[in-house]
């Protein structure tokens, strides 16, 4: 967050709140005319688990920002430092200054952000469970019991949920095929070192099966979310649910009264329902076509590549603590986006800023991420292989397919409860914008041709993805150039055509 240091600084930023008619996200005014504030340990406790901030003392919000009289800035500065040091944990060192402000002293204090190893930051004479707060909007907000044990296990790195036994399920409820399959990858993997023991041992080496404490060995939740027939048999809610929406914002109908163009609940193992996420998603998408070389290429919405990683790392990343195996893997597709999202956000010291860079990857779920780098994967378009990397590729693949589409970057929005990526539709290109000009077609017409002996109205109309009609419309402008002719009588719906060797002139069809 950028610090205030100097007077024009301090202008600036009062500036920006008597437009905006309030404090900021970013920024806290406090009066402190009648002495040092009760809040401020709230207000760094709540910057400090946030992403940092200014607090400045000695500006009323409700005098258009101005000074306040009998303010002691002196004590003011001695009280915010000793807040700082002593009022919360950890401890914390701010930046302090006293500035001037209308020809009056204001002292700031820009309050760093934690690390986050040390984080939930909190209020020493509350508690933790009272005292820790986050920044939301302008205001300090109490976090929620949830928020703080996320915090606390991003510190401890203490995240083993993905490990604890299933206590109902057992080995039948394992899919026998995938699982066999996942064994035989696993061997092959391992340099022979896997070799040296039965599949049981394997399994138990794994975490993919536990021992219950009764000498039972039982799935873990992470063996039965990779590898079981049909995990929401006991987690009903660790899912991917996939809504369609008509409009840019949930609850918006469409002109025919449908508040969804298409919904699903999607269930399975992890492999599984990545498949029947990409699914959905295609079948709700356009699948443009270019036309290029043999008359078109096809270029939907959204690269699928990349909705398959970021689906993927949805499944694998997310939070399955207790508090939040309630909620699924959310897909929303609008007519101007696609939105992932999943609860839990980033895990450990991993910022938004390190996705896609060497070394930015961690896994709160290290079993599972382990696992899932050898469950065997076929995608939707036959393509094989497994289902993660687990190599700190995943965003780098989404950004590189985005790229590649001609698209922006992705939209991320990270906070301790959820992590969600969003997909900007994608533009229209140039060459796109060509798709339907006379010349674009007639040159694709005659590649498609190029390629055959000879070819019939039908054919260059599925290729092209126009109808016959208009396919027989450029047909006809060719013949009639005496690039193409005919072979067959004139009205037979067998009549086929073929280059006569003749060269196309350009200027004459743009």
């Amino acid at each position: 967050m950028p610090a205030i240091v100097d007077d024009k600084e301090l202008s600036a930023a009062i500036e920006r709140m008597r437009l905006a008619g309030t404090d900021l996200a970013e920024y806290e005014l406090k009066d402190a005319s009648g002495g040092f504030p009760k809040t401020t340990a709230e207000t760094v406790s709540a910057f400090a688990n946030t992403a940092g901030g200014t607090i400045i003392f000695g500006i009323r919000e409700g005098r258009r920002f101005h000074p306040v009289k009998d303010f002691d800035a002196k004590a003011t500065q001695a009280g915010c430092a000793q807040t700082a040091r002593e009022g919360v944990i950890p401890a914390l060192a701010p930046d302090i200054h006293v500035l001037a402000f209308e020809g009056a002293p204001v002292v700031v204090a820009n309050i760093p952000e934690a690390p986050a190893r040390q984080k939930p930051c909190y209020v020493r004479k509350q508690g933790q469970r009272n005292g820790s707060y986050i920044r939301t909007g302008d205001g300090d907000h109490k976090m929620t019991p949830y928020e703080i044990d996320r915090f606390i296990e991003n510190q401890l790195r203490s995240a083993r949920n993905d490990t604890v036994v299933v206590p109902d399920a057992t080995m039948d409820d394992l899919d026998k095929d995938l699982l066999a399959a996942w064994i035989a990858a696993e061997r092959n993997s391992s340099f022979g070192r896997a070799d040296a023991v039965d599949d049981e041992t394997l399994l138990a080496n794994r975490r993919v099966i536990v021992d219950d404490g009764d000498g039972m060995m039982r799935p873990t939740l992470a063996g039965i979310l990779a590898l079981g027939k049909y995990p929401q048999k006991f987690f009903p809610r660790l899912n991917v649910v996939f809504s369609s929406y008509p409009a840019s914002e949930k609850g918006t109908l469409s002109p025919q009264g449908k508040r969804f163009e298409d919904i699903a609940n999607l269930d399975g193992s992890i492999p599984q329902m990545i498949v029947d996420t990409l699914r959905a998603v295609s079948r709700n998408i356009k699948h443009g076509a270019i036309v290029k070389g043999a008359l078109r290429e096809d270029v939907p919405d959204y690269p699928l590549d990349a909705v398959r990683e970021a689906v993927a790392n949805a499944l694998m990343h997310r939070d399955y603590s207790p508090e939040g195996q309630g909620e699924p893997v959310m897909v929303d597709l609008y007519p101007d986006r696609l939105e992932i999202s999943n609860p839990g956000g980033l895990y450990g010291s991993l910022t938004v800023d390190q996705l896609g860079q060497r070394g930015g990857t961690t896994s709160r779920n290290q079993a599972l991420s382990r696992i899932l780098e050898q469950v065997p994967y076929t995608d939707i378009d036959g393509k094989q292989g497994k289902v993660v990397e687990n190599r700190g590729t995943g965003y780098r693949i989404i950004r590189n397919a985005l790229a590649e589409a001609l698209m922006e970057k992705p939209i991320i929005d990270n906070d301790l409860d959820g992590f969600r990526i969003i997909f900007r539709h994608r533009s229209m290109t140039e060459q796109e914008g060509m798709e339907y000009s006379r010349r674009n077609v007639l040159e694709a017409v005659l590649d498609f041709a190029s390629m055959r002996e000879s070819v019939s109205a039908t054919e260059i109309a599925d290729a092209a993805g126009v109808s016959k009609k208009t396919a027989r419309g450029y047909i006809n402008v060719l013949i009639d150039e005496g690039i193409l002719e005919g072979i067959g009588s004139l009205n037979s719906p067998r009549r086929r055509y073929r280059l006569t060797g003749k060269r196309f002139d350009d200027s004459s069809n743009s």
